[in-house]
């Protein structure tokens, strides 16, 4: 199955939720500017490993260094998923700073693009601090929490799940698609 093909089938399963949902049909999908559209141009133009900060402890996946477990864990999971992703590439926030979040995910079938964020240290007050200020400037941005940014958040002795991290994917899908297509 190609990406088009791909993209057609999670629309039609993005249409039964929209239908189980409002119970009514919705207007489909059309990929008119499939692989040309301006989310696909910035996607691809991002550049993965732009993020100039010392990895201190490397985890290597698939020919690549990440700086933990968990965002090497999250690179699996959007492999096995086939969610194209970019790692740590650079973004310019709306002050001017430089950013380099953890990921960067495009979902062709809906063409989007997700900022994801994983953020390890959470029981340290100075950390907490600065994950605040990184996420206003996301949000300041055009970044949304659930709409078009995840952020993922744990502590030492939390177990991580990757099965949330998908169900949290789609979640954004479903909010996504039906935003666009309600009618209201």
């Amino acid at each position: 199955m190609n990406e088009r093909e791909k993209c057609e089938q999670i629309l039609k399963r993005l249409e039964s939720v929209f239908i189980a949902e409002y119970g009514y049909l919705c207007e489909s999908v059309e990929l008119p500017d499939y692989g040309n559209s301006p989310n696909r141009r910035m996607f691809d133009s991002l550049v993965t490993g732009r993020n100039p900060y010392k990895k201190e402890n490397k985890v290597r996946y698939n020919n690549c260094f990440y700086r933990s477990k968990l965002e090497a864990d999250f690179a699996r999971i959007m492999d096995e998923h086939g969610v194209p992703f970019k790692y740590e590439p650079e973004i310019t926030v709306y002050n001017g700073r430089h950013r380099y979040p953890d990921f960067v995910l495009y979902l062709p079938w809906l063409d989007i693009i997700i900022l994801v964020e994983i953020y390890g240290k959470c029981d340290d007050p100075d950390y907490l601090v600065s994950v605040r200020d990184r996420q206003y400037e996301y949000m300041m941005s055009g970044w949304k929490p659930g709409i078009n940014m995840l952020s993922y958040y744990y502590y030492d002795k939390l177990p991580y799940l990757p099965e949330m991290v998908m169900e949290d994917i789609l979640n954004v899908e479903e909010r996504n698609y039906m935003m666009t297509h309600s009618a209201g």
